[in-house]
Order: C-alpha cells, then sequence, then structure tokens
C-alpha cells in the first residue's frame, strides 16, 4: 500500500485518532480547528468539526477523489474566514482559495496531476449554487449547460450531497442538490 493509499484508508476506517493522524500528515488542517462558521449554516460547529462529518458521509467503497475533496473542501476557510461588526461570519473566496492550497498539498503527497485537477476542480466550484441560483430548468444559461455536462460535474454533483449532510441546519442544501440531480438527468 502506497502513501496515499494509507491516506484513503484512514480517512475509510476512522479509527481511534484518525484525524490527529491526518493533522500529522497534513498540517494545513490543524487551523480548521476553531475557525467559526455561521451557526445559521454549519450548525455542527467550526470548520474541522465540519469537515471530519463531511469524510464520515462519504459512502463506504466511494470514489477516493471524493474523500480527498471532503477532507480539503473547506481548507481555504481559515484564512478567509471573517467576523463582521455585527457579528456575521464570512469566508468570501475560500473555495479559489482552497483549490489552489489543495493543489499544492495533492502535489507534495504525490497524487498524480489528472487527479489533482479533478480533485482542485470539484474543491473550486464546491458553491457554484449560491451563485447560480436556479429556479426552474429553463433557467439554465448555455453556459451553466456546459457546466453541467463537464466530466467532473457529477463529483461536484455528490460532494453536494456529502457538503449537505455534513451540514446541521444548512437550509437548502439537500433540496439543491437534488434540484441539479434532477436537470443534470433531464440534460444527459
Amino acid at each position: 500500500m502506497n502513501r496515499i493509499e494509507a491516506i484513503e484508508n484512514l480517512m475509510r476506517q476512522r479509527g481511534q485518532c484518525w484525524w490527529g493522524e491526518l493533522c500529522e500528515v497534513i498540517p494545513e488542517l490543524k487551523a480548521l480547528t476553531g475557525t467559526p462558521q455561521p451557526p445559521d449554516y454549519h450548525a455542527e460547529g467550526d470548520v474541522a468539526i465540519h469537515t471530519r462529518l463531511a469524510i464520515e458521509a462519504c459512502p463506504a467503497g466511494c470514489d477516493p477523489d471524493l474523500l480527498w475533496v471532503a477532507l480539503l473542501h473547506d481548507i481555504g476557510k481559515p484564512a478567509t474566514t471573517e467576523q463582521n461588526a455585527d457579528g456575521r461570519i464570512t469566508a468570501y473566496g475560500h473555495a479559489r482559495l482552497g483549490a489552489e492550497m489543495a493543489e499544492v498539498i495533492l502535489a507534495r503527497l504525490g497524487i498524480p496531476v489528472e487527479r489533482r485537477a479533478r480533485i482542485s476542480w470539484v474543491i473550486r466550484h464546491h458553491t457554484f449554487h449560491h451563485s447560480w441560483q436556479l429556479q426552474r430548468p429553463e433557467d439554465l444559461s448555455k453556459k451553466q449547460r456546459q457546466y453541467l455536462v463537464d466530466p467532473n460535474f457529477p463529483l461536484l454533483l455528490e460532494f453536494l450531497r456529502i457538503d449537505s449532510l455534513a451540514s446541521h441546519n444548512n437550509p437548502g442544501g439537500m433540496e439543491a442538490y437534488d434540484f441539479y440531480k434532477k436537470l443534470l438527468v433531464s440534460i444527459s
């Protein structure tokens, strides 16, 4: 078993101290602990808790790239999280920064270029549904349609489901997943 497979097994098996072991291999994960999230969307707690729940929500035997996306999707939040004067917590730009950080981490670990590109693409776009705000399939633009048929979109869609499961009290997470899943089937 190589190093990458060992890390993937650690995420799949989640034995005692699994999170601590991941933090030793990927020190950037340590900053997730204590990074706050808006309680209206993340009642589960800080970014580290949310990330662990995302990994735990991945189905047994899932695509290993889904595990990596779950692990690294919010890696950019510690550097981008701000609490406004009114107490509102934001992390603007965390997906873009997270994709860049993920690329560096994955390269350091020796993950092949093709996999790094796929994982980073999903991380970069994992909040797409917040900006699209589509209400009906007829509202889909030509550019959005091309995005939906991207070969990476099925992994992104599956991660939307995982992220929603790991976001306690997230209004609309699973509804967005259901909408985009139906939309993808309708254009296929």
